[in-house]
């Protein structure tokens, strides 16, 4: 099964089925515009909405150095505060006017917005597996950050396939297909040490036979991409976004057997909990309870 892709296509609407058809089982990424047209989280969903929202919630923020992923934790509202300083200041004085904020990156989105079906009255749920669908926001992730926050180059850690959308602002992809690993120098399973905005091909000549394509994502768009596929993405604006990561039956058994390939070992217990449900028949409800913490692994 090849995922070979050089362009991304765009849709507008699409069934469930043909979602699945076309780009699920031939593994090619799209982008869906204004998938989310009609849902009130893409106004409802400010800065001071969150602040109500989260009362005095701690969250944990990331930010990439040469040595991994740096935790700090913070205050909802002192991080929106922050948020809201820094965007002034680069708005008033440029690019280089005030340090840029920590990345509120990967948390529940439930822990931050609990009546998320509300605000989302429209969302395409036709697109998960039905054994997704009744709970598809249990299992959906939370990202919040300034302009110019940036997830390096990487696939995702349960090999899942991923559903992504924009609420606010603009978020850059540049996706290159998972086939293409080699490629891209990988370290620590799932990360690659290419900058891909500033390649270096001295150290990184094998880089140059990787086929990248950019995506940008605007308010209301959702991006589907394949499992394993490699993906470099940019805030351009501050934004805010959310995503599920979600297997089928064929993904689930591929993460599994990716543990010979040194996928971690908690990993593979998250990846066998999902597949008790897509391949045994094990409710969502009864898999879910066991599988909550990945929304928190940090990895």
């Amino acid at each position: 099964m090849a995922d070979v892709f050089q362009t991304v296509d765009e849709r507008e609407r699409m069934s469930g089925e043909e979602f699945a058809e076309l780009y699920v089982k031939r593994r090619r990424p799209v982008l869906l515009k204004r998938a989310l047209s009609g849902c009130s989280a893409l106004s409802r969903w400010t800065l001071d909405y969150l602040r109500r929202c989260s009362g005095d919630m701690i969250v944990p923020l990331k930010s990439w150095n040469g040595a991994g992923i740096a935790m700090t934790h913070m205050r909802f509202h002192d991080y929106a505060d922050q948020l809201e300083r820094y965007e002034s200041a680069m708005g008033d004085r440029g690019s280089n006017a005030a340090e840029r904020p920590a990345y509120l990156h990967d948390i529940p989105l439930k822990s931050i917005l609990p009546e998320v079906e509300a605000a989302l009255e429209q969302f395409p749920n036709q697109y998960f597996p039905i054994w997704y669908r009744s709970m598809w926001s249990d299992f959906a992730q939370f990202f919040l950050g300034p302009a110019g926050s940036i997830t390096p180059l990487h696939f995702d850690s349960l090999l899942t396939h991923n559903l992504f959308f924009q609420i606010v602002g603009r978020k850059r992809f540049v996706l290159i297909p998972a086939q293409q690993l080699k490629f891209c120098y990988p370290y620590k399973w799932r990360w690659c040490r290419v900058d891909v905005e500033q390649p270096d091909f001295d150290r990184y000549p094998d880089y140059r036979r990787a086929h990248a394509v950019e995506v940008v994502l605007e308010p209301g768009d959702g991006l589907y991409f394949p499992s394993g596929t490699l993906h470099h993405v940019r805030s351009l604006d501050l934004g805010l976004s959310f995503n599920v990561d979600w297997h089928t039956q064929e993904s689930a058994a591929a993460g599994l057997v990716a543990v010979a390939r040194g996928m971690p070992l908690r990993n593979f217990y998250y990846n066998a909990l999902i597949a008790s449900g897509l391949w045994l028949g094990a409710p969502a409800k009864q898999v879910y309870p066991y599988y909550r913490s990945y929304l928190d692994y940090v990895s």
